[in-house]
């Protein structure tokens, strides 16, 4: 959560240094900035007491609240790269960094977005693959993260079978989000080379 909070911070405030936004909605920015940092303190204080205070229930609907807003924060990243995307020329490849930590943004907060969707939904919203004669695995993090990375970048699961409708439309929207950036990216790129 505070990798997260940290990238989106540090996207707002480069948007409004570089002068990719300027005037109203620069109060529009610093305001959705204070926002997000005060929903962060919010949910890591009650996510901590319902950690200590046997509230499973509850942690996960927290966990589930905060996943939406940081879903939402990575929707307005990319519609804030692709708005702004006529102002980075000529700046150089080290420009880029922002699609970067979007990209980077957006496969953390899918991650756990698919974490709590295989834990909330009956029967799991994954088939987890076994070899031969074994056990199916138990997913973990890096798993949930193997997920995340390929469809950011293969556009979908590659041996994992997706099984909930839920996941399914998350999916296409990670995917609608990743060929935006891809698409911002390869602009950017050429432009900052010509």
């Amino acid at each position: 959560m505070a990798a997260i909070w940290a990238m989106d911070t540090l996207l707002s405030r480069r948007l409004v240094d570089v002068g990719a936004i300027d005037g109203t909605h620069v109060d529009l920015i610093v305001a959705l900035e204070t926002t997000s940092t005060g929903v962060f303190v919010i949910t890591s204080m009650l996510l901590a007491v319902a950690v200590i205070r046997p509230w499973p229930h509850r942690l996960f609907q927290i966990a589930a609240f905060y996943a939406v807003f940081s879903v939402i924060q990575v929707i307005a990243n990319v519609v804030a790269m692709v708005s702004t995307a006529h102002l980075h020329g000529g700046s150089g490849l080290a420009g880029l960094w922002d699609v970067a930590a979007v990209y980077g943004m957006s496969v953390s907060v899918f991650t756990f977005v698919y974490v709590l969707l295989d834990v909330t939904t009956p029967g799991g919203a994954f088939v987890w693959p076994a070899r031969d004669g074994q056990v199916a695995p138990t997913p973990n993090v890096l798993d949930y993260l193997f997920i995340s990375l390929n469809v950011n970048s293969t556009y979908g699961p590659t041996s994992e079978a997706v099984m909930s409708r839920r996941a399914k439309l998350v999916m296409s929207m990670q995917v609608m989000l990743a060929i935006l950036m891809l698409t911002v990216l390869i602009a950017r790129a050429v432009s900052a080379t010509t």
